[in-house]
């Protein structure tokens, strides 16, 4: 996600946001599972640690490229972990209501080693694998 659009954000978690529980790769137009794997980068690690200052913001899969909106689903679940997203809430760019589930809104994973795992599983493309090598 680019700076310019850092503050942008999506009012709610889409249909097909992977965040959702019941949402799965195949509801992703175009999804591509070498981007969602670079996303764990913006997100807490297993151990809770991260992200670092410098990496970008969850982008909605909806956002057009150099237009990015901030992942609501992102934003509700771990957003909070972002130092960007942080310094934003403290500067006022952004109200601590955006780092919580609105009402009415659909079940949420908790964190994006679930989200990956679903994804891994659902995707509709999965890696090729090469036969093994003759000996």
């Amino acid at each position: 996600m680019t700076e310019s659009c850092t503050l942008r954000k999506s009012a709610r978690p889409c249909r097909a946001c992977p965040w959702r529980e019941d949402a799965s790769a195949r509801d992703i137009p175009n999804f591509d599972m070498d981007l969602a794997e670079s996303l764990a980068a913006t997100c807490p690690d297993e151990r809770g640690m991260g992200p670092d200052f410098s990496v970008s913001l969850f982008a909605c899969h909806k956002s057009r490229e150099g237009k990015e909106i901030a992942c609501a689903g992102w934003l509700a679940m771990v957003g909070h972990r972002h130092p960007q997203v942080r310094l934003a809430v403290l500067t006022k760019r952004l109200t601590p209501s955006t780092l919580e589930p609105g009402a009415g809104w659909p079940a949420l994973h908790t964190n994006y080693q679930q989200v990956l795992k679903k994804l891994r599983a659902t995707n509709p493309a999965p890696a090729q694998t090469l036969p093994p090598a003759a000996t």
